[in-house]
C-alpha cells in the first residue's frame, strides 16, 4: 500500500475532474456558452454582406475595413463573451450552503486550486472555439487551407491568458453578489492586449499568411508574454483573492 497520498499534480487533477463531472451532471455553463457563439455566428452570418472575397472591404461605422478583420474582431469578441459567461460560473457550486470553506480546506496548494478551476474553464473554452471556428468558416466561406493548425496554435495562446485572467478575477467576483457585472469590469481592462493580439494575428491567417509570416509578428510574442505572466500571477495570487 503506498504511503501518503496523492501529491500537487493528483490533488489539482482531482478538483478538474470534480468540476468536469458536475458539468456533465447540471450542465449549467457549456451549452448557454455554445448557445450564446452559435445565436451571435447565425446572427452575424445574416448582418455582414459577404461577396466570397476576404479582402474586400466591408462598410463600418467609422468607414471601412477588410472583411478579414471584421470576421476576426467579431470571432473574438463572440468568444470573449462566451468565455465571461462561463467565468462567472466558476465558483457557483462553491457559494452554495458556504462550500468554499470546504475547499479551502483542501491539503493543495492555493496555486493547485487556481489551476483546478483553470484547467476546466480552459477545456469549455476550447469546446466552444472547436464548434464556432468551422461555424465561421462554413458561415463566411473561409478557407485556411493548411493554416488550421497555426489557427489552433493562436487561438490556444489566446485561450491561456484569456482563461488565467478570467478564473483569477472570477475568484474576486464571486464573493459580490453582483458577480456577472464585476467581472467584466475586473476583467476587460486587463484582456485587452491578449484579444487585440487574437484579432490580428486571424485576420493575417484569413487573409492567407503563413505560419513564418505569423510568428514575425510582435503580437505573436505578445501572447506567449501575456501568458507567461498572468499563468505566474494567477498561481501566486490566487490565494488573496478566495481567502
Amino acid at each position: 500500500m503506498r504511503a501518503g497520498g496523492p501529491g500537487f499534480v493528483g490533488k489539482t487533477w482531482a478538483l478538474v475532474v470534480k468540476d468536469v463531472k458536475l458539468e456533465l451532471r447540471a450542465r449549467d455553463t457549456l451549452p448557454p456558452m455554445v448557445a450564446f457563439a452559435g445565436a451571435v455566428a447565425v446572427l452575424l452570418a445574416f448582418s455582414i454582406p459577404s461577396s466570397g472575397n476576404l479582402s474586400a472591404p466591408v462598410r463600418i461605422v467609422a468607414g471601412s475595413a477588410p472583411l478579414t478583420d471584421v470576421l476576426a474582431g467579431f470571432l473574438w469578441v463572440t468568444v470573449l463573451f462566451a468565455g465571461l459567461i462561463g467565468f462567472a460560473r466558476t465558483f457557483e457550486v462553491e457559494r452554495e450552503e458556504a462550500a468554499i470553506d470546504s475547499l479551502l480546506m483542501a491539503p493543495l496548494d492555493r496555486s493547485g486550486l487556481f489551476f483546478g478551476k483553470a484547467i476546466p474553464n480552459l477545456l469549455f473554452i476550447v469546446l466552444v472555439e472547436a464548434i464556432l471556428i468551422p461555424l465561421f468558416a462554413i458561415l463566411f466561406g473561409i478557407d485556411l487551407g493548411g493554416s488550421w493548425a497555426v489557427l489552433a496554435s493562436v487561438a490556444l495562446l489566446a485561450d491561456l491568458g484569456f482563461v488565467a485572467v478570467g478564473t483569477l478575477f472570477s475568484a474576486l467576483a464571486a464573493q459580490t453578489s453582483s458577480r456577472e457585472l464585476i467581472l467584466p469590469i475586473l476583467a476587460l481592462p486587463v484582456l485587452v492586449p491578449v484579444f487585440i493580439a487574437a484579432v490580428v494575428l486571424t485576420s493575417d491567417l484569413f487573409a492567407g499568411s503563413s505560419l513564418d509570416e505569423v510568428a514575425r509578428r510582435g503580437w505573436f510574442a505578445i501572447l506567449v508574454a501575456f501568458d507567461v505572466i498572468f499563468i505566474t500571477a494567477g498561481a501566486l495570487l490566487f490565494e488573496f483573492t478566495v481567502e
